[in-house]
């Protein structure tokens, strides 16, 4: 397997994945625009979504746990599903595997602190606010950054400095 590489697939997988990392990018694209409109990508805001808030005339309920579990529910199975193509995919490029380590930690910590932010404010303490952040901004460096080197490689390749280690 270390010498199978994404450049030398064929071109109907080179497609496959091009529009697949393309489709996902646009969901991340939606993720911000669904984000923007609830919560305009400000902590106060997203405080007032999550806890609610009775002082502006009228009233936004914070909330519920069930609603909150609902979220968490679907974001746990489908973005590890985004990460694992990423990730496989990292399997046929000559990176080293301290980095493709690095990428995967960084991904899998990233998905579990943005899933772990809502019920931190809701139930703990509106000062866990900046995990949003944290969360959000690993979820795109560490599904952005693979997509690039994937794609990279997939069509022009990557030089194969991994080799060339002890």
């Amino acid at each position: 397997m270390e010498n199978l590489r994404l450049k030398n697939s064929n071109e109907g997988l080179k497609w496959a994945i091009s529009a697949y990392l393309f489709l996902a990018s646009l969901g991340f694209g939606v993720a911000i625009l669904m984000s923007y409109l609830h919560y305009g990508l400000d902590h106060q805001k997203t405080l007032v979504h999550y806890l609610g808030n009775e002082s502006k005339g009228g009233m936004e309920m914070a909330k519920l746990y069930a609603q909150l579990l609902q979220t968490a529910h679907v974001h746990s199975f489908t973005m590890p599903l985004v990460f694992l193509s990423v990730w496989l995919a990292l399997a046929f490029t000559p990176i080293s595997p301290a980095f493709k380590r690095l990428l995967i930690a960084g991904g899998a910590l990233s998905v579990l602190i943005y899933n772990a932010a809502p019920f931190l404010v809701r139930f703990h303490s509106p000062d866990w606010v900046f995990l949003f952040t944290v969360g959000g901004g690993g979820l795109f460096l560490f599904f952005f950054l693979p997509a690039a080197l994937v794609l990279y490689e997939t069509w022009w390749g990557l030089k194969d400095r991994a080799k060339n280690r002890p």
